[in-house]
């Protein structure tokens, strides 16, 4: 008798298909240990194509993972009952077998990307300055080089946020500025509107003066009197808009 499952990766699982499933697994492992030897032979001095190779094994790692806990799940549900207990616990040892290879090879990737990160700092460090090594890495272990990387990558990360702070606030004068000169620019504008309306009514005013000056007797004390009073308006209208201006 056949039982089948739905398990929550989306594909079928039967109890055939388990072992097929597993299978896969084999085939992916092998695969995964042929990739991390190539990229051994082929560079063993790193570079970015031992980088992609070392991100294509991370993720086939994954997909690995994957399907082990959904073999697991599935010898531990009720539709496995159809397997006797033997069976169960052979293909348990079976995936705790391919488990294990698994975080070797997690293991020995992660070793292999500490080397290079140490291999990295000590390069840099001497590029630097020949003496670097000797007072700051020399003896430290690659717990010790990760910590010193992550407290210059924190100090940098101060420094360009301060630096954030700094374009900010400048922003912000710049725009305050711009808002001064805007108003500024507004109250010139009433300012000219103002004085050509003003022109333009003592053109007129100034056409009725003469209209009754030349009907009038005494007309040069008339037209002295209407100047004073022309310049006056001028002077008041002026000194009002400046005083608007610069409050």
């Amino acid at each position: 008798m056949m039982l089948t499952i739905v398990v929550s990766t989306g594909f079928r699982l039967d109890t055939d298909a388990w072992l097929k499933e597993y299978e896969k697994c084999k085939d992916l492992t092998q695969e995964i240990v042929q990739l991390i030897q190539e990229r051994n032979m082929a560079h063993p001095d790193g570079g970015p194509e031992a980088s992609r190779m070392t991100a294509s094994a991370r993720r086939k790692l994954g997909s690995l993972g994957t399907s082990l806990d959904t073999l697991f799940r599935w010898l531990d549900s009720p539709d496995a009952a159809a397997l006797s207990e033997q069976e169960r616990f052979r293909r348990r040892d079976l995936l705790h077998a391919l488990k294990h290879r698994r975080e070797q090879i997690q293991q020995s990737i992660k070793r292999s990307q500490q080397n290079s990160d140490r291999e990295a700092l000590v390069a840099g460090s001497q590029q630097r300055s020949a003496a670097k090594e000797t007072e700051d890495t020399a003896e430290l272990d690659n717990r010790g080089l990760l910590q010193l990387q992550q407290q210059v990558m924190q100090q940098q990360d101060q420094e360009l946020e301060q630096m954030e702070k700094t374009v900010i606030s400048t922003k912000h004068i710049a725009l305050t500025i711009g808002e001064e000169v805007d108003l500024h620019t507004r109250l010139l504008e009433e300012l000219e509107e103002d004085v050509d309306v003003t022109h333009s009514r003592l053109r007129a005013a100034t056409k009725r003066v003469r209209h009754v000056l030349k009907h009038s007797s005494n007309w040069k004390g008339g037209l002295c009197i209407f100047s004073l009073i022309v310049v006056l308006t001028l002077v008041l209208l002026v000194a009002f808009k400046v005083i608007r201006l610069f409050h």
